[in-house]
């Protein structure tokens, strides 16, 4: 049984003053456009005119329509996999639950998966963590088989994702040893590369993953080829529990400071890093047959929009960031039709579903409101 570890790392504790946007545009690679958010799975991929490694101009779906086809050009064994729901079966709109640190863990930490709202179980999105949905009742470790959790949430209709952290190392992780010390630590002391307010919580060295192209890990250079290895083991976790979807925390060191207040999470991480990073966490999920959602740093949404396929955003209202429009947070997302699910949080903010419901409605985003340590205590949808 390992210790609770998990924490809801938000803009209020974690956001600069300012960010200033870049578009990260360079090196992206070749792809193919979502057009349709059903939540409908895909049948295989195939290689049109050969080996897609060797230079297929583009790929055909067996069973759907090449224009819902989500792959890379240099994916050589196409897997399919579920598109997130813009909208319920019964034509409601879509709501979702979002619980990283259960009271218990398995399916004792679960809140019941049918009921009216605003209880979880009317969401039909449903976002939990990867280690607490492993295993059974009360237990916690690295999933080896299918999730009693997920298992649950798709008997009741619903739509999983699978929360991972992605860009920091966390103490008590039941995967920690996967890691090598140098992927999170930059000198002798912790504290240079620590997650401001966070003890236990390290920034990864994401420098090497700036060249990345997709599908050739021979562009992975310094600590990115053992990170990359690591975080292949959870996502590989996230799919063998049968989730739906990937959802990687921790994106944007590079807009941190650590805690000794050293730039990029004490690494001197630059955009580029994020953005190699999050290439490379897309083909990943991809891969493995998992649809993948932008977890924040907007300054890289317009290049990830083309790539992810639905993006997380947190107090987009509360900070005026803004959430939609120009230079809003998911702007680039909406406007693919691709779904942008927004957490606002009743306890740190003070906000309440009237001071910002009406405005996701409109942009066409799904809205809740959440305590900020999203372990179940609070849960109130937009659209009620």
């Amino acid at each position: 049984m390992f210790s609770k570890y998990f924490l809801s790392k938000t803009k209020s504790t974690r956001r600069l003053a300012m960010l200033v946007a870049v578009v990260i545009v360079a090196g992206i690679g070749t792809y193919l456009l979502i057009s349709s958010h059903a939540a409908t799975p895909y049948a295989s991929l195939t290689a049109d005119g050969g080996s897609l490694a060797g230079g297929a101009a583009k790929q055909t779906c067996t069973g759907a329509s090449d224009g819902s086809c989500v792959v890379f050009k240099s994916q050589t064994s196409g897997t399919g996999y579920t598109l997130p729901p813009t909208k319920q079966n019964n034509g409601l709109p879509d709501q979702w639950y979002w619980e990283i640190s259960p009271p218990s863990n398995g399916l004792g930490g679960l809140p019941a998966v049918s009921a009216a709202y605003p209880a979880a179980g009317s969401a039909n999105i449903w976002d939990t963590d990867l280690f607490a949905d492993a295993g059974t009742v009360n237990s916690v470790g690295i999933p080896d088989g299918p999730s009693p959790v997920v298992t649950a949430i798709h008997a009741a209709g619903h739509y999983s994702i699978c929360y991972v952290e992605a860009g920091a190392q966390q103490q008590g992780f039941p995967d920690f040893n996967d890691f090598a010390p140098a992927d999170y630590t930059n000198g002798s002391s912790l504290s240079t590369t620590q997650m401001q307010g966070y003890a236990g919580e390290n920034w990864f060295d994401l420098r090497g993953f700036a060249n990345y192209t997709a599908g050739n890990n021979a562009t992975l250079t310094g600590a990115a080829p053992n990170i990359a290895a690591g975080l292949s083991q959870r996502i590989s976790g996230c799919k063998s529990e049968g989730q739906n979807a990937l959802e990687p925390d921790d994106l944007d060191g590079y807009t941190n400071q650590s805690q000794t207040g050293a730039s990029g999470g004490g690494w001197g991480l630059v955009q580029a890093d994020s953005a190699g990073f999050e290439r490379w966490l897309a083909y990943t999920a991809h891969s493995d047959g998992l649809a993948i959602f932008q977890k924040n740093d907007s300054a890289n949404e317009p290049a990830d929009a083309s790539l992810y396929d639905g993006m997380i955003i947190e107090e987009c209202n509360f900070y005026n960031d803004p959430c939609s429009g120009s230079g809003g947070d998911a702007t680039a997302y909406l406007s693919a039709g691709k779904p942008v699910l927004n957490a606002e949080y009743e306890d740190t903010d003070k906000e309440t579903t009237a001071k910002f419901c009406t405005a996701d409605e409109a942009a066409g985003i799904t809205g809740s409101l959440f305590d900020v340590n999203l372990d179940s205590k609070f849960y109130e949808p937009c659209e009620n």
